[in-house]
């Protein structure tokens, strides 16, 4: 006796197909449990290596070929001031995708075109990562100024990110320049 089933189907760019049972479409990934297994693990797909989704009922998801038909964003990372008798780089990261943006030395900056607009979670630490998340809904062709500093909480060293306007982050960045001169002559 034969038994049809419906499944969906994972065509990636390469042309490989896989069968399977989608639970979640993410910003960037997607969910899936191996067809052959509806009971075991749940895999995940970077969205980026996906042609299209089948699904079981016939209808298709697409995903963008080109993720370069958007636009992306300009961010500042900097931190302006050395903490006295402390090295350690300051880690700034994202929550999705899972990546590290920068780390930084004391009194440096970093520029990036960041090409995932939308809303984003930023995450930073030293040692830690804090448990406290800084959102950014980050527009197509704008310009983040990100001050990165350290703090002491008890034993602890914490570190935080705050927004800045244009003209403050472009004065703190200039000084920078001339503690580096400074150090130099």
């Amino acid at each position: 006796m034969n038994q049809l089933s419906a499944q969906d189907m994972l065509v990636f760019k390469n042309g490989e197909e896989l069968e399977v049972k989608v639970s979640e479409i993410l910003q960037t990934s997607v969910k899936y449990k191996k067809f052959e297994n509806l009971t075991g693990p749940v895999y995940s797909v970077e969205k980026s290596t996906l042609f299209m989704v089948k699904f079981e009922n016939g209808t298709k998801e697409v995903f963008n070929q080109e993720p370069t038909l958007y636009g992306s964003a300009t961010f500042y990372f900097y931190r302006p001031k050395k903490f006295a008798s402390s090295r350690p780089k300051i880690i700034v990261g994202t929550t999705d995708p899972d990546e590290v943006v920068v780390k930084l030395k004391n009194g440096s900056w970093y520029k990036m075109d960041y090409e995932h607009i939308g809303e984003r979670d930023f995450a930073v630490g030293v040692y830690a990562i804090n448990p406290e998340l800084f959102t950014v809904n980050v527009v197509e062709d704008s310009t983040y100024y990100l001050r990165c500093t350290v703090f002491p909480r008890g034993l602890k060293i914490m570190a935080e990110l705050e927004m800045v306007e244009k003209e403050v982050a472009e004065s703190e960045m200039q000084s920078l320049k001339e503690q580096i001169k400074s150090y130099v002559n």
